[in-house]
């Protein structure tokens, strides 16, 4: 299928000053028609979702607004902080890192880090670390946004962490922690000593040309950006969808892992309070990324055909698509009281939660309900990304829908 073939789509919606606008490829007209649905409904503020099949961009399309008083359109070029899909591209820069040799998934992180071992950590392995088996989803150190750019701080303190459950028994969202150690271990080993968004930029996003920042530059336009429109606490219950009950009352009880986890440092004030300039330049490499849709999907479709044009090897392609090993006792997340299979940096699909058709699948959601990844076997490459966060788990019903219709059209076309 040329590139070329890619049909131009404009869809205005009566009564609302609004539209979708870009491209599809023949075949792929009703994820246009899917992707509309929520922003026509007001479900979705704007968002943006574009999908590679077998090397080929099929979908490309942009609706609604980039902000709530609704004056700008979401763009071509529009992008928005993206939450929890950072800690994919968190992965594939360990993923970069591995191939060239600075260090390995099974080695020991204290060999790399030797004050990590602290508390029993000593023999925690980098690929437990970054499949958030290592109990450091929550840590004592209090998190504020004046302080959340001083790494060496934060990473020592992690270092120093008692871990909440024992390395490798369990698994748990480590939503911020996850960046700052993979942060450590590429800053360690590699030559120029360059920290995770650096590296992230020379070696993954500078190579591919894409417009993905962990870390945001003074040369990206501000007016590029779509701002969030987040939710508070008490939505979680007047707004309830899919979000474990357990889970929607843990965040909201001081003491709990989850709220140690979740609300350090947002406190009761919702995701939305990251949504600005200061975060957006620290690259937080758990929840920091700034992306355009096109961005995201364009570096998954690298890791989709094999990951060469990064160097990643076929061993550390075939550990992607294989998976890390199960924690101990089982999926069950100790943060989010559901199960989940995360992986080196990414989630993998389970039987709970079948993102992708194949289990090569590699990937990250985010709150409120992005969703990025990449299908090697199937040769796939996703990204839907909203800036107005829904409160429920994963398979977000308004990026559901067009997932749901791009594997019908697929399907109906293979």
């Amino acid at each position: 299928m040329s590139q070329t073939a890619l049909k131009p789509v404009t869809e205005s919606f009566s009564g609302v000053q609004s539209r979708v606008t870009g491209h599809v490829a023949p075949g792929f007209e009703p994820v246009v028609h899917a992707f509309a649905a929520p922003i026509q409904a007001r479900a979705a503020l704007g968002a943006a979702c574009t999908i590679f099949h077998r090397g080929e961009k099929v979908v490309d399309l942009q609706g609604g607004w980039k902000e709530e008083t609704r004056t700008d359109c979401w763009s071509a070029d529009t992008a928005a902080l993206v939450y929890s899909l950072t800690k994919g591209l968190t992965g594939m820069a360990a993923a970069v890192a591995v191939s060239r040799g600075l260090f390995a998934y099974d080695e020991a992180v204290a060999d790399i880090w030797p004050e990590f071992a602290a508390h029993g950590k000593g023999c925690m392995t980098v690929g437990e670390a970054l499949s958030e088996q290592g109990g450091l989803a929550a840590i004592d150190f209090k998190l504020t946004l004046d302080n959340m750019g001083g790494e060496e701080t934060i990473c020592a303190a992690i270092a120093a962490q008692k871990p909440n459950w024992k390395p490798g028994d369990h698994a748990g969202n480590h939503a911020y922690s996850l960046g700052w150690i993979a942060s450590e271990l590429i800053h360690r080993r590699d030559p120029a000593g360059r920290r995770l968004g650096r590296f992230f930029a020379e070696e993954v996003a500078g190579p591919l040309g894409v417009d993905v920042w962990l870390g945001l530059p003074d040369s990206v336009d501000r007016d590029r950006l779509a701002r969030v429109e987040g939710f508070h606490m008490q939505d979680l219950f007047i707004r309830h969808t899919t979000m474990p009950w357990p889970l929607t009352f843990a965040m909201c009880l001081p003491g709990t892992l989850a709220f140690r986890t979740l609300n350090n440092p947002l406190l009761l004030e919702g995701p939305g309070a990251l949504d600005c300039e200061q975060f957006w330049r620290i690259g937080q490499g758990g929840a920091g990324g700034v992306a355009t849709s096109t961005g995201l999907a364009t570096i998954y479709q690298a890791f989709a055909e094999g990951g060469a044009k990064l160097g990643i090897t076929p061993e550390v392609m075939d550990y992607l698509k294989r998976g890390h090993a199960h924690p101990r006792k089982g999926l069950r997340d100790q943060v989010l009281t559901a199960d989940m299979y995360y992986s080196l940096g990414f989630e993998k699909p389970f039987d709970e939660w079948e993102f992708a058709r194949t289990r090569s699948a590699f990937g990250s959601f985010a709150v409120g309900g992005s969703l990025a990844y990449a299908d090697p076997d199937d040769e796939v490459a996703y990204a839907w990304i909203t800036n107005q966060l829904g409160t429920g788990k994963w398979d977000d019903p308004r990026e559901k829908i067009v997932r749901d219709a791009f594997y019908r059209c697929l399907e109906a076309i293979s």
